[in-house]
């Protein structure tokens, strides 16, 4: 029979874990405010990224976007562009379109309970739990995959990410989580998600709750959380062509559906296997035909990987004499504005390698 850790037992531990925190967190800036906005800001990016990658695009978005004001008032492009480079940009989006929802429904001030937080454009449990608790004190968990990692191992419990190993999750460590410090204690049990209690070779022996560890107590802590089967990725063959004509250069920007939704793109060309460039050019001659008999530079094959997409993309440039007639979405544009354009980093940094775009560095 399982052994249960009793109340009193849990928020022993939170207040360990607290003490903890408080000797070795990292000094992070978002840790500096309990500014609403900076929180969100900074919880939205690391759901993207690592600390350390995370922290340049956090104090990028703020010297572009200080204030929710100042967010809401952007353009869609002038968003994508501060956010370029993390990927999965609807949550730009989300964010745009929360910040607008604050500013014209809660004239610029953020909601302070979770559930309110709840019903603005892509905040989840896991934000508006982080949010409603470091900014406004309210006592109510995060669970995110460090948490539910510490929180399963401290257990013993054989629960996978999900509604209900999430619930489960929660419940145990709200009881953890002592009436005064809700926020801090969110943070340091995700911070020692992150530093201590790693998915492989976690560092038990200076683990502040090795003592109260079920699954290092039963010699479990390889296999909690259990993992789950193996996701699908799919394969998906690209062709790029980088059309110039004099000074500009061809793009279109991509839909609602699909990936890297509203972003500026190459003419592109999917096909449902790898084919021989000859008829990759040869079809697109016949959609764009002042491309007919002109020399194309064709590159080796791009291995671009996404969560559950790997994106195998050739390059294709040339230069045209004309630009007429020109293919419906797609436009001309002068070289000389595309760095105001936004792009998948899959294309920014070819672009960059040919010199089209200048170098950012990273």
């Amino acid at each position: 029979m399982e052994k249960v850790m009793s109340g009193d037992e849990g928020m022993v531990t939170g207040y360990m874990l607290l003490a903890w925190y408080d000797r070795h967190r990292r000094d992070l800036p978002w840790r500096r405010t309990r500014d609403p906005y900076r929180i969100w800001v900074a919880e939205v990016i690391l759901q993207q990224t690592r600390v350390v990658q995370g922290t340049g695009y956090y104090l990028r978005f703020l010297e572009r976007f200080p204030t929710v004001e100042m967010l809401a008032r952007a353009s869609e492009d002038e968003v994508l562009k501060v956010w370029e480079g993390l990927g999965y940009y609807r949550r730009a989006r989300n964010m745009h379109a929360a910040a607008r929802e604050v500013v014209e429904r809660w004239h610029g001030r953020f909601p302070s309970s979770y559930e309110v937080l709840l019903t603005l454009p892509g905040i989840g449990p896991y934000t508006a739990a982080a949010v409603a608790s470091i900014a406004f004190g309210e006592k109510v968990p995060v669970v995110d995959g460090n948490v539910f990692r510490v929180v399963t191992r401290l257990h013993a419990l054989r629960l996978r990410r999900g509604t209900a190993g999430d619930r489960e999750v929660r419940q145990r460590a709200a009881a953890m989580m002592p009436d005064d410090r809700p926020g801090d204690f969110n943070q340091a049990i995700m911070e020692l998600g992150a530093l201590i209690c790693l998915p492989d070779r976690p560092a038990c022996p200076v683990c502040p709750l090795a003592g109260h560890c079920r699954a290092l107590e039963q010699n479990l802590i390889g296999e909690l959380p259990p993992s789950g089967p193996p996701k699908r990725t799919k394969k998906r063959y690209f062709h790029y062509f980088l059309i110039t004509c004099c000074d500009r250069i061809l793009l279109r920007r991509r839909g609602e559906e699909d990936i890297w939704q509203h972003l500026h793109e190459l003419p592109l060309m999917e096909t449902e296997q790898e084919e021989e460039p000859a008829e990759v050019i040869d079809r697109m001659s016949l959609l764009f035909p002042p491309m007919r008999g002109q020399a194309v530079e064709v590159s080796a094959t791009v291995r671009h990987q996404l969560t559950h997409r790997t994106i195998l993309a050739r390059f294709y440039r040339t230069a045209v004499d004309r630009l007429d007639p020109l293919p419906e979405g797609w436009e001309a544009v002068p070289r000389e504005e595309l760095a105001e354009k936004t792009f998948p980093r899959l294309l920014g940094l070819y672009l960059e390698k040919q010199r089209i775009l200048p170098g950012t560095g990273g």
